[in-house]
């Protein structure tokens, strides 16, 4: 199973580093989402993340992804599908198991989350989400150390971590990030012995 990270939507000071340091300690993929970010910030954090990591990272800006050569391209719920002429892989985010099914046949990953309700709130999910569900298809939202094996029971090849990974830090006051890297390497351990 794929372990991903969505980063938080605002920049910040050590975000760099922590991105850095979570790759060392084997994130397989890294979210770039900066909501209304300006190109010049996002080249920034780019420019200060060592180059053998950018092929593990996914934006929703295709011309940075293409300059950086990054992993691929993000399109976000509600925003328009791909053009055809993307490079690297496509990731699209579905909220049901209907969209879901629409989305597999244009994406290389789903990233797929019950919108409002938890995996174990979903009844469609526990009904009919195995035949839907597979390698290309990803965990997001509602993700903790306590329902990661239920997950890789319904098939999904990847889970993507975002409140859990950044919860406790306060990324305003805070530049001791030992303990998010410590959280990391705990999720880290429990999805591999998946």
């Amino acid at each position: 199973m794929k372990l991903a990270v969505i980063t938080k939507p605002t920049f910040f000071v050590e975000e760099d580093k922590i991105i850095t340091r979570l790759f060392d300690e084997g994130l397989d993929c890294l979210f770039l989402y900066k909501e209304y970010a300006h190109p010049q910030f996002m080249e920034r954090l780019l420019n200060l993340i060592p180059k053998k990591y950018h092929k593990k990272i996914y934006t929703c800006n295709n011309r940075l992804m293409q300059e950086y050569k990054m992993g691929g391209t993000l399109f976000m719920l509600g925003s328009n599908p791909p053009m055809g002429n993307e490079k690297g892989k496509l990731v699209g985010y579905a909220n049901n198991l209907q969209h879901l099914k629409e989305l597999r046949k244009t994406y290389d990953i789903v990233c797929f989350g019950p919108l409002g309700r938890t995996f174990y709130q979903s009844t469609e999910l526990n009904e009919i989400g195995k035949k839907v569900i597979n390698r290309h298809i990803w965990a997001f939202g509602d993700i903790d150390e306590a329902n990661l094996k239920r997950l890789t029971n319904y098939g999904f090849g990847g889970v993507i971590i975002d409140e859990l990974m950044w919860s406790n830090f306060d990324s305003c006051r805070s530049t001791d990030y030992s303990e998010l890297i410590d959280r990391f390497k705990r999720i880290k351990k429990a999805v591999d012995k998946l």
